[in-house]
Formats: structure tokens, sequence, C-alpha cells
């Protein structure tokens, strides 16, 4: 093989192996902006929403505002107790900016239930018009995608 051709082929290999170092950075270390977060929150909604829904098949009922998300993880001592509690997350997640999640109860609608999920977003305040939120009800799918909240600011028990 010819001098020039190996030095050819070497410098193509080299950056071949750049681009794709590049590619995979971008994937898995992604420094960049608020959409890939955003759609992270809504990743993690999906996935708490259906634990949620799986808890309340197994327990007859969401938690409480006071068991909050963390009846997900260990069985809640506050009333009303699940009739059937097993541990359906290993962990708790948190958002982007390392807010834990909120989870909100919402009244009844006669036999089923609603509950909001919400990510404060980048000001890591909860309340403020950069808020990600999204509404579940019982046995639907999700009501409303994770969208920017209206920062209404609501003083509904929380957790």
């Amino acid at each position: 093989m010819r001098k020039s051709t190996f030095y050819g082929l070497a410098t193509f290999c080299a950056a071949g192996s750049l681009f794709f170092g590049l590619v995979v950075w971008l994937v898995f270390f992604d420094t960049g902006g608020g959409a890939s977060k955003s759609m992270r929150v809504e990743q993690d909604f999906v996935w708490m929403g259906n634990a949620l829904k799986t808890y309340e098949i197994n327990a007859g009922r969401p938690p409480t505002p006071a068991q909050g998300l963390e009846a997900l993880l260990n069985e809640p001592m506050t009333g009303p107790k699940p009739r059937r509690w097993t541990q359906i997350v290993k962990r708790l997640p948190v958002d982007p900016w390392n807010t834990p999640y909120r989870f909100t109860l919402l009244a009844p609608k006669e036999r089923e239930w609603r509950w909001e999920l919400r990510s404060a977003g980048p000001d890591r305040d909860f309340g403020s018009p950069d808020d990600l939120a999204s509404e579940y009800e019982s046995g639907d799918n999700l009501i409303s995608k994770a969208v920017q909240a209206q920062g209404n600011g609501d003083s509904t028990p929380s957790y």
C-alpha cells in the first residue's frame, strides 16, 4: 500500500471516530437546552403516571397528598392504608434542575380520581410561569401533556 493511501485512510478513520464521539457525547451527555430537559420531564411524567396508576390498582386509590410519591417507594404509615401494597419504584426521580417532582391529588370526579404531577422548571420555584405539569385521571391516559403552567400559584395541598 502506498503511503498516501494509508495516510488518507487513517485521516478518514480519525475524522469518523471524532464524529462518532461527538454524536455519542451529544446523545448521552447533553449539555444543551431546555428542549431536551423538558422532554425528560415529559418522560418522567409518563413513567410516574404509570407508577401511580399501578399503585391505584393495588391500593384501591391513589396516594394521599400526605403520602405523596413516597408511597411508590415505601409502604405508607398514615391512613388510609392501601388494601394491597407493593414497592413500585426503587427511587424517586428529580427533575433536570434537581428539584423533586410534586404530586397533587385533585378533587375526585364521581368515582374516578384525578391528580397532577408538576416540575418547578428551570427557576426551581413552584407556581411560577415556567412550571411543567401533567394531569391524570384514573382509568384514562394523560389528560394534558406536559405543558408550561401559567403560574396560578394554587395552594392545593401537595407533596
